[in-house]
C-alpha cells in the first residue's frame, strides 16, 4: 500500500475526470469500537450538481485497498466536485 488514507472525520476524494466520476471517502463511526469508512460515488457534469451513484460501508483495510486500486487505475486525488450544498 503506497498511500495512507486518513480516517479522521475529514473527507478524501478521488476523481476520474475523463469519465466525470468521483469517489468520496469519509469516516463513519458505528460505535467507539467499530469505525468504518463510507465510500460514496458520484457522476458530475458541470454546471449541474453531482449525481449520487451509490454508497457502501467498508473496513479501513477494504477502503485503503479500494483507494490504492483506484489510484493505480489512474484516478487522481482532488478536492471533490463543486456543489451547491447537496453533499
Amino acid at each position: 500500500m503506497t498511500e495512507k488514507l486518513s480516517y479522521k472525520p475529514v473527507v478524501a476524494w478521488l476523481a476520474n475526470e475523463p469519465q466525470r466520476l468521483y469517489c468520496q471517502f469519509t469516516s463513519h463511526q458505528v460505535d467507539s469500537r467499530n469505525d468504518l469508512i463510507c465510500l460514496r460515488s458520484f457522476h458530475w457534469r458541470p454546471p449541474d450538481d453531482p449525481i449520487p451513484q451509490g454508497s457502501q460501508l467498508m473496513t479501513h483495510e477494504e477502503a485503503l485497498e479500494k483507494w490504492n486500486r483506484l489510484k493505480s487505475m489512474g484516478w487522481k486525488k482532488c478536492a471533490g466536485p463543486l456543489h451547491r450544498g447537496i453533499l
